[in-house]
């Protein structure tokens, strides 16, 4: 099932044309998870901290491992939790043994936002891809591993070719 025409010889390679589909996809899955996250005054990535730090053991993160999970600079992941922190969704703590790290929990009402849109959102993930059967589900996720993968590896020579 073809949903999108293929790069004819006077257009883009077909690589060019899966990009951009991908990145279309990626736009509009975004808009509507964003319109669903919006009813709780929250943006994706506020979420994905609530669920990084709702899903620990440990319920508590240092900012580095909530920046190394969500791939982002520490840049963002201190604007972040400093909006969730006014919202009285997290709270920051130095940890007594190593006053440079600084770790991040959930609060009491953070815990029980978090609960209560998980179950939310991952129906509303499940509705999105709901199209795809378990197969082609399992083949999406291959597909999307081994551009990843392609794609730390060309980081990774890139970085030693600068080196």
């Amino acid at each position: 099932m073809t949903l999108t025409k293929v790069s004819s010889a006077n257009e883009d390679p077909i690589e060019n044309a899966a990009w951009r589909n991908l990145a279309d996809t990626y736009k509009t899955v975004y808009s509507y998870i964003m319109s669903d996250l919006r009813q709780y005054g929250l943006t994706p990535p506020q979420y994905t901290v609530l669920r990084i730090l709702g899903n620990s053991p440990s319920k508590y993160l240092t900012m580095s491992e909530i920046g190394k999970e969500m791939i982002v600079t520490f840049a963002n992941i201190t604007t972040i939790v400093d909006n969730l922190e006014k919202l009285q969704y997290v709270r920051r703590q130095r940890d007594p043994d190593d006053r440079r790290l600084v770790k991040v929990e959930l609060t009491d009402s953070g815990s029980r936002l978090f609960k209560k849109i998980h179950r939310s959102h991952r129906k509303e993930v499940a509705r999105l891809m709901q199209v795809l059967d378990k197969d082609q589900l399992q083949e999406l996720i291959d597909y999307t591993d081994l551009i990843k993968r392609n794609t730390s590896l060309l980081v990774a020579s890139s970085k030693k070719a600068t080196e």
